[in-house]
């Protein structure tokens, strides 16, 4: 059970909640012990070390959105928080997610599969990351964790694709992997903002 300055957690049965120094501003409800911070750190340098693999490919505009994304998210998961940290994290993940998709139509056999697997594994992982949190579940962290070497194994596999000899074409080629990839992840996003939110439980005092 997570203790926080002498309380228990709420799923130790405490009175009261836990009193907690570190929260984010996406994920309020969240508490970030030491050990998940360094899970998530280790976890992170799977973005650089897939920079520094597509540079050596000449990917180089694939190296530059990975080290940016691997960066901003070391520099937050040091220290979690409520902070800018938090927001410039979630802008280079997702500037970093919308150009691998993109990066993607042009991908072809093997590589097109693993890459897009890789991405829809990943995304899965964060999604089921964020609803164990909801919980309280100390494994949202693990997925988390899984996620990011999801991620980092679909960028080695663009790489690998040479996706940056696509040249000037910026139209994207048709790709039924990554059509079918894409309209997923708008399909699960639009039921996942249109689904009701559920508060979860936190225990009152004296309880």
């Amino acid at each position: 059970a997570l203790v926080a300055e002498g309380r228990q957690s709420p799923m130790a049965g405490a009175a009261s909640p836990p009193l907690m120094a570190k929260r984010s501003n996406s994920y309020e409800h969240l508490v970030f012990p030491e050990w998940q911070s360094r899970l998530l750190m280790t976890s992170s340098l799977n973005f650089v070390l897939a920079s520094a693999y597509a540079a050596h490919l000449g990917q180089t505009t694939l190296s530059l959105f990975l080290i940016v994304a691997g960066v901003n998210s070391l520099n937050y998961w040091r220290s979690p928080g409520a902070s800018w940290r938090r927001d410039a994290d979630l802008t280079a993940a997702i500037g970093g997610l919308l150009y691998c998709l993109y990066a993607g139509f042009w991908l072809a056999d093997a590589h097109c599969l693993v890459a897009f697997a890789s991405l829809l594994s990943g995304l899965f992982s964060f999604r089921r990351s964020w609803n164990l949190s909801l919980g309280h579940n100390e494994v949202w962290a693990f997925w988390h964790a899984g996620a990011h070497a999801l991620s980092g194994m679909a960028a080695v596999t663009l790489a690998r694709g040479d996706v940056a000899s696509k040249g000037t074409d910026l139209t994207p080629p048709h790709n039924i992997v990554a059509e079918c990839s894409v309209a997923a992840i708008l399909i699960t996003l639009v039921a996942d903002l249109l689904r009701p939110e559920v508060p979860s439980e936190v225990p009152s005092k004296g309880r």
